[in-house]
């Protein structure tokens, strides 16, 4: 799949699902329309449209290797169903109040995508394997707009979160903002799998100890692995990032943090291959200080807020709207 047809994709996803089950982006093939799968206040949902949502959510689980029994697909049905009502409710709001959405984000949006394409053809094709038209993502994308403008502009008005309100979650979730020991480092690789021929791993530790001969002569560490590794982060000088202990395979985390900022480790064997490991930076466990941390609590506590008041709203509303549904079991 490429890259264009991956972001196509998430352009698709709900704004908000209401239910437990939050909605996957669309993919699929077009089912044949067999009547809308339910119908707000007269405006229908088609077939189609849970149908693709369906499918999104059936590969999400082939992708994580989750089996669903008939029991737990009636009930994902049952909340995809009423995720793309609550979406219908909210956009219907949202016109009522006269929110018709950004066309200018819309279509800078749908520019982008097509430029993720190598060619017009392709993004065309994209869109029919997902039985979608560009004028379907357009519309789409515009409901959700308006959606967001309704939310932002109506019912998240006079909501926030106090300094108090921050500090307590701060208290009271100490352990999110606790930093284990991290170190910075950077590897080459001779990569050669754990059950290749003697010949293979001869080949691999002759290669490893090159990479470590020209070290000792005082070769810069980033321009060898650049030359030399085979993992990828040989584009960025082998530079691996912070990582703490349980992100590495065992033995690459034990070299790596034995070692001081500065040093370079012997040859290290793991199921990957064979490393040299150079720590370039260590930072000790830690817990984040709260000035540091407020206005992203405070952000987070705010969604919080504005998710209770969308859910409200939408449970109210549906109990006012004239809702038909077409049974689970025939979807």
């Amino acid at each position: 799949m490429t890259h264009g047809s991956k972001f196509l994709m998430g352009c698709f996803t709900a704004v908000f699902t209401l239910a437990a089950l939050t909605l996957v982006p669309l993919q699929a093939v077009s089912a044949a329309e067999a009547g809308p799968a339910a119908v707000v206040n007269g405006t229908a949902i088609s077939r189609d449209a849970f149908d693709r949502q369906m499918n999104g959510v059936r590969q999400s689980l082939v992708q994580s290797g989750r089996l669903l029994n008939d029991v737990q697909l009636r009930d994902v049905k049952k909340r995809v169903l009423e995720g793309l009502i609550d979406r219908e409710v909210l956009y219907q709001a949202a016109a009522a109040k006269g929110f018709k959405g950004d066309s200018k984000a819309v279509e800078d949006r749908l520019a982008d995508l097509r430029g993720r394409f190598d060619t017009q053809e392709a993004y065309t094709k994209a869109l029919k394997t997902m039985n979608l038209t560009e004028d379907i993502l357009r519309r789409e994308l515009t409901q959700n707009s308006a959606i967001e403008q309704f939310i932002d502009k109506e019912l998240s008005k006079g909501i926030s979160v106090s300094d108090a309100e921050a500090e307590a979650f701060y208290k009271e979730r100490h352990e999110l903002f606790e930093r284990p020991e991290r170190v910075h480092a950077r590897h080459i690789l001779a990569a050669v799998a754990p059950d290749a021929p003697e010949s293979e791993k001869k080949a691999a530790r002759e290669k490893i100890a090159e990479a470590q001969k020209r070290l000792q002569k005082g070769d810069d560490f980033a321009t060898v692995a650049s030359e030399m590794s085979d993992c990828p982060s040989r584009e960025k000088g082998g530079d691996l990032g912070f990582f703490g202990r349980g992100q590495m395979v065992k033995p690459f985390e034990k070299a790596a943090f034995a070692l001081k900022p500065g040093q370079t480790s012997d040859v290290v064997e793991t199921q990957f291959g064979y490393h040299l490991i150079q720590v370039m930076e260590k930072k000790p466990a830690e817990t984040v200080p709260f000035a540091k941390v407020k206005e992203t609590i405070a952000e987070h506590l705010k969604k919080e807020k504005v998710k209770k008041v969308v859910e409200d709203f939408v449970s109210k509303t549906k109990t006012q709207a004239k809702i038909e549904r077409t049974p689970v079991d025939e979807l």
